[in-house]
């Protein structure tokens, strides 16, 4: 895939023109130039490194939290580092250690300045990221990139910095950060210079003398050959390129969810089909039984009339019925428990239905009290007045 890389400052679209850089397939630079967007090369894709202080990068405390939350808890974290209201800037996490957090911050607008006229351009970015976010240097060393018009100071566990470049003079905000450092005893053993080639020459013995500290100039300044930072497109700036990027990514595991949905689908099908197979047969064998045992009786309900018919047999052989008055509070009794003292306040039983009346303190238990009967073949149901009636059930 061929990327167009673009290195955009605080003056452009205003000054059309930018600095860019051409990624072949392989990844590496194929072209550069700085030209306006009519001139820029074709590519499939498109990305931004925003250059200069069009950017801070801040630290402060952050209480580890969910996704949903993080955005909410970074304005309310960074609150006191904004000199803008929370709501107009765009915060980007970019380190989370323990309760320390690392953020770039960009205005709102801006941003969206920049996303909407690459959009009309056709050059809808994919991917945008801070100057800022760099490699930083040995421990001990600073290190300071000049571009053309602005530097970025960068070294080990600090967060780097860009100011402004008006001549080859000593920066005003170097020579601050410089003393700041001596009076904490925290100067670095050097400051190393890396200039890109647009920006103005400087000496460094001049600036050694003027800074008080050791500066030797370093290998040239590229800002293709950063190393990659976070995306600051995500939120309401995120590129719909992304969620194709992403739907992409995850089509093979898709797929495969789908496949296995399918599969546990025409399992649970089959299943059920067995299932309904087995009932059939079941009833079926149910009624041959039935006009084997009762050959002069017409078939209505198999089980309802052997079930009859058994307890009318046990009935006349001295035996109880299972719809008898003492089968039904043996089952009742079962279903109760340690719950069934002092449960009944009164019961009535009249032609296999009986009649239960709870005493108050049961009357809250009476869900889970009809749940238990009705897994004991009971059909309850619930009268006013805390009652129950309850009959054995003829599909059982």
């Amino acid at each position: 895939m061929s990327i167009l890389r673009l290195y955009i400052d605080e003056t452009w679209p205003a000054n059309p023109a930018c600095d860019w850089v051409l990624l072949g397939k392989d990844g590496q630079p194929a072209s550069e130039g700085r030209s306006e967007p009519r001139h820029w090369p074709a590519a499939q894709r498109c990305e931004v490194v925003l250059a200069g202080s069009q950017c801070v990068w801040l630290t402060g405390r952050l209480p580890k939290a969910s996704k949903r939350e993080q955005e909410r808890l970074l304005r309310f974290a960074f609150e006191d580092q904004l000199v803008l209201e929370p709501d107009s800037q765009h915060l980007t996490l970019t380190d989370h250690s323990g309760d320390t957090a690392r953020v770039i911050v960009i205005a709102r607008d801006r941003l969206r300045q920049i996303v909407a006229q690459l959009a009309a351009l056709g050059r809808t970015p994919a991917y945008l990221r801070a100057e800022l976010e760099g490699e930083d240097p040995a421990e001990g060393v600073w290190q300071l990139d000049l571009a053309s018009g602005h530097g970025v100071l960068r070294g080990t566990g600090v967060n780097a910095f860009a100011f402004d470049l008006s001549d080859t003079a000593v920066p005003i905000a170097l020579g601050a950060t410089v003393a700041a450092a001596r009076e904490a005893n925290r100067l670095p053993a050097k400051l190393v210079l890396r200039r890109a080639a647009n920006a103005p020459a400087v000496d460094p013995k001049a600036w050694q003398e003027t800074l008080g500290i050791p500066v030797e100039a370093g290998p040239a300044y590229r800002w293709t050959e950063q190393a990659p930072g976070g995306n600051l497109l995500h939120g309401e700036f995120r590129a719909a390129s992304q969620h194709g990027a992403v739907l992409k990514q995850m089509r093979p595991a898709l797929w495969l969810l789908g496949g296995v949905i399918a599969l546990n689908l025409l399992v649970s099908l089959g299943e059920v089909l067995w299932q309904r197979h087995q009932i059939s047969d079941a009833r079926s064998k149910m009624q041959t039984v039935f006009k084997s045992a009762f050959p002069n009786q017409p078939l209505v309900d198999a089980a309802s009339q052997m079930r009859s018919q058994l307890n009318q047999v046990r009935r006349a052989h001295g035996l109880l019925g299972d719809d008898d008055l003492v089968a039904l509070l043996a089952s009742v009794g079962e279903a109760l428990g340690a719950d069934a003292r002092d449960a009944l306040a009164g019961l009535k039983y009249e032609s296999g239905r009986l009649e239960l009346t709870l005493a108050p303190q049961a009357i809250p238990n009476t869900d889970a009290i009809i749940k238990r009967l009705q897994a004991r073949g009971l059909s309850a149901g619930r009268l006013a007045d805390g009652k129950l009636a309850l009959r054995r059930e003829t599909n059982k």
